[in-house]
């Protein structure tokens, strides 16, 4: 299961490197995978999460202005 949890800490990294949102984690879409273990989802659809969050504040977007104001900092990313 170790291995499958860093697969998608990996994953989550991708697809936030490609623009895709917290909303987009596959794990929360209960019809695509059934939830047998609760667990086990759990702890796969927090992996994903943890791995597009830092890939999320590499990318500096942690630090974005919470009102509207521009961000100086700039990040370019290819995959």
């Amino acid at each position: 299961m170790f291995e499958n949890l860093l697969e998608m800490q990996e994953r989550g990294v991708r697809d936030r490197a490609r623009g895709r949102s917290l909303d987009d984690n596959p794990m929360s879409k209960p019809d695509v995978l059934p939830i047998a273990d609760f667990q086990e989802w759990y702890s796969m659809f927090d992996a994903w999460r943890f791995g597009w969050s830092i890939e999320d504040a590499m990318a500096g977007h942690g630090n974005a202005p919470r009102e509207g104001g521009a961000s100086s900092r700039t990040y370019t990313r290819t995959v």
